[in-house]
């Protein structure tokens, strides 16, 4: 299973997406700088009175986001972050820098196109004990911890606003997974179990918020 046939399931998990989207829509505000925004499924929430800046690297997806935004007033750039000298309120890498290599580098560089005030909001996958060959198949570098973000705001000075693991049911699930190995076709009616499974999952959450030491996804938000 590649990443594309992996981005067009992840597409049809409609309350995983909602539930994301919950967790940014405090934060995106003002000028948004979305970074690697794949096929634009997160941010045409947020399209609406808002003055969005969009960079894809990747051929594939960046033709997509033009077909698909083409009657909104958004900027889609075929770039990388360090093209950039324009700065933003908010910055948002949503599933993305589990991607990049160089992801400090990344990081640092998204710092300082932020306005004063302005947000960095990151999700990524949780957990490196989690990683697995499906990880490997869609190109995830690696799974991170809240120390990894932490160790950043430390370094660079950045304060962090929000920062927490969530979706514990795919946290459970994921676990499940490393003594199965799942065929394309087991992974997709896992996909859509888990799915069907999220409203029981953000209600978890929110009893274990206290807590909060096991979760499929970690959000940070930094303000500068």
């Amino acid at each position: 299973m590649n990443l594309l046939t992996v981005l067009k399931y992840f597409d049809l998990a409609n309350n995983y997406r909602k539930y994301q989207i919950d967790l940014i829509k405090p934060y995106m505000k003002g000028e948004i700088l979305e970074v690697g925004p794949g096929n634009g499924q997160v941010i045409k929430s947020f399209i609406d009175n808002k003055k969005i800046t969009l960079i894809e690297p990747e051929k594939y997806f960046f033709n997509i986001l033009k077909k698909k935004f083409i009657k909104k007033k958004i900027k889609i750039l075929k770039c990388k972050i360090n093209s950039l000298n324009k700065k933003f309120d908010t910055i948002l890498y949503s599933d993305v820098l589990e991607h990049i290599t160089e992801d400090i580098t990344e990081l640092n560089q998204a710092k300082k196109l932020l306005k004063k005030n302005g947000r960095l909001i990151i999700i990524v996958p949780a957990f490196q004990k989690l990683y697995s060959s499906f990880d490997n198949k869609v190109r995830h570098i690696k799974r991170y911890e809240k120390k990894d973000f932490f160790e950043f705001s430390k370094k660079y000075k950045i304060n962090i606003v929000l920062i927490k693991y969530f979706d514990c049911i795919g946290y459970i699930i994921l676990i499940m997974s490393k003594f199965f190995n799942f065929n394309n076709k087991s992974t997709v009616l896992g996909i859509k179990i888990w799915n069907s499974l999220i409203p029981l999952s953000k209600f978890l959450d929110k009893i274990f918020y206290r807590s909060n030491i096991i979760g499929k996804s970690l959000i940070c938000v930094y303000k500068k």
